[in-house]
């Protein structure tokens, strides 16, 4: 088995290239890329500065597709938290999932793992070791080793942060039933045998033990395969986001010198220099003085006779705009992702049914990621370590949202369909209306007990007086049986 240090070495390099590969996706997801050629081209055309002023004039387009692409998937993954079998596991699991929040936290977690191709989960006990905690993590500082056989858990866990008042550096090593707090050591050891220099780095603050035999951390890995790493949201469509960048900076320049009406003057009177009549009297500008400013607000005039204005014939962007649909197009084809996204095909009145025909290949994706994909597995392990954290047991399953726009006539009519063929008012209302199981049973109950009122009322000839009157009534004694003649 390798040593502590050993294990540090291994994930210290593990962190470094983590964030290697995340870089360029971080970048285009933050929108803080810019191709280089389209940077230079509008330094070279716009300038970097105004005279004295070091400011610039206009920045490169960027359009944030990827960011786009990313939340849209990450609006869709929503989980709705965990269940249980066993009452007591359920009820632990529902109340983690609120101290923890992580029905905001769990978006985190897909958001991080799209663009930076992992997340992770770690999972421990409060101080008072009456309830679990649950964090996510990011792949900038954390690493983790999975078994090389089944059941293919984590088995080693690293974390490093930096104290943001005194800059220390602090690491936390989770092992089977330990974990291990570092701080940074005091002297470097020269390199050695494995794990030496690690051993330089750090020393073993404190040790505590886990009271279980498995690391209480899980990874949220995005398109993972068997034998390869998982990979970015942004690494396949990274061409296509760059393409779509690059058109919107072409189409300025093309609005800017093409499409806008560009006006001519011929013949023109230019005062010329007093001291060399060859040449033309130039302005505090150095352009040649013509008596009026060449702006398209302005009115031109020129006193000589032969002197002619015209105005070209402006290109239209037409080009630009097919081009920028067909690179969107690709976009979308590659991703899934629905084209209202990316204002393809966007209609004023679009119908549910054309909607839902338009998401359908991004639901489908999203329940292959998400409810029968890796991120239903990973949430699996989560909860389940949440609750073995608190000292129960049973069979855990995540519980996710229908990714699907809801078309609420639909939804309703499907309820009443199913009720009317004999299903449970119950199970229908958690299938058709998106109701959970104690929502609707709720509902039921209320719907008992009001139609009970409404029995009792129909039955009381009293109903529609207040309750003072009716009770005053009521208290009257009824009047005997008539006596007969004698």
């Amino acid at each position: 088995m390798p040593t502590e240090f050993e294990w540090i070495q291994r994930f210290e390099a593990q962190v470094e290239e983590q964030c290697r590969y995340a870089k360029p996706y971080e970048l285009r997801y933050a929108n803080e890329y810019v191709l280089p050629f389209i940077a230079s081209e509008y330094r070279e055309v716009y300038g970097t500065q105004a005279q004295h002023l070091l400011v610039s004039l206009l920045e490169a387009p960027r359009t944030g597709a990827a960011a786009v692409t990313v939340d849209a998937l990450v609006e869709r993954l929503t989980v709705l938290g965990g269940t249980s079998d066993d009452p007591e596991t359920a009820k632990a699991i529902a109340e983690a999932w609120e101290d923890n929040d992580l029905d905001v936290m769990h978006h985190e977690a897909t958001r991080e793992a799209l663009v930076r191709s992992q997340a992770f989960g770690f999972v421990s006990r409060s101080r008072d070791s009456r309830r679990a905690v649950f964090t996510v993590e990011s792949s900038e500082q954390c690493a983790v080793h999975r078994m090389q056989g089944p059941p293919y858990d984590v088995d080693a866990a690293w974390k490093c942060t930096t104290d943001e008042w005194t800059g220390e550096r602090l690491g936390l090593l989770r092992l089977p039933g330990r974990d291990i707090w570092l701080k940074p050591g005091k002297t470097d050891l020269p390199a050695g045998a494995p794990g030496q220099g690690a051993a330089g780095r750090w020393r073993v603050d404190r040790e505590e033990a886990t009271g279980t035999q498995v690391v209480q951390v899980v990874q949220f890995a995005h398109q993972p395969r068997l034998l390869k790493k998982p990979a970015s949201e942004i690494e396949p469509i990274v061409t296509l986001v760059d393409e779509v960048d690059l058109i919107e900076g072409l189409m300025v320049f093309a609005g800017h010198f093409g499409a806008v009406p560009i006006r001519y003057g011929t013949g023109l009177d230019i005062q010329r220099d007093p001291k060399d009549p060859t040449k033309p009297l130039l302005g505090p500008d150095g352009k040649p003085i013509i008596g009026f400013k060449p702006r398209a607000d302005h009115f031109w005039f020129n006193s000589n006779k032969d002197a002619q204005f015209g105005q070209l014939t402006p290109a239209t962007l037409d080009t630009f705009v097919t081009w920028a649909n067909h690179a969107r197009t690709n976009l979308r084809a590659k991703t899934k992702v629905a084209s209202t996204y990316y204002a393809i095909d966007l209609k004023t009145h679009m119908s549910a049914e054309l909607l839902k025909t338009d998401e359908a290949p991004m639901v489908r994706r999203v329940l292959a990621i998400g409810r029968d994909g890796t991120f239903n597995q990973s949430w699996r392990r989560g909860l389940t370590l949440i609750a073995e954290a608190q000292g129960l047991h049973g069979r855990v399953r995540p519980l996710w949202d229908d990714p699907q726009t809801r078309v609420e006539s639909q939804s309703v009519d499907a309820f009443q369909k199913a009720v009317a063929s004999g299903i449970s008012v119950v199970t229908a209302a958690e299938k058709f209306l998106g109701w959970t199981r104690a929502e609707a049973e709720q509902a039921v109950e209320e719907a008992r007990t009001e139609e009970q009122a409404r029995a009792d009322r129909a039955g009381d000839p009293f109903s529609l007086l207040d309750e003072e009157t009716r009770a005053r009534l009521k208290a009257v004694p009824s009047p005997g049986p008539a006596s007969g003649a004698a």
